[in-house]
């Protein structure tokens, strides 16, 4: 499983989905290789989750990473809280 609290996520990636958007679907984009964004998601997901996902995102290459639905809000908020704001 993945410790969200050692990652160090770019920027870009994070706003590729708003805080909001995050919350609301328990998801937390963490990095981004070769076209493929990997996302962290609840270790017990309903499958449209990763429509969700994918629809936001606006690609279908994502690759779901489970991780505990705590581990992900806690993350969301640190992560999205020292984020650079969008100009």
């Amino acid at each position: 499983m993945v410790d969200l609290n050692t990652l160090n996520i770019d920027p870009a990636v994070l706003h590729k989905i708003s805080k909001s958007s995050a919350l609301k679907l328990s998801v937390l984009p963490i990095s981004e290789q070769n076209g493929v964004v990997i996302v962290a998601v609840p270790e017990i997901f309903p499958e449209r989750l990763l429509t969700d996902v994918r629809f936001i995102l606006g690609t279908k290459k994502i690759k779901p990473i489970p991780v505990s639905r705590d581990n992900i809000v806690a993350a969301i908020h640190h992560f999205y809280a020292t984020r650079p704001k969008s100009r």
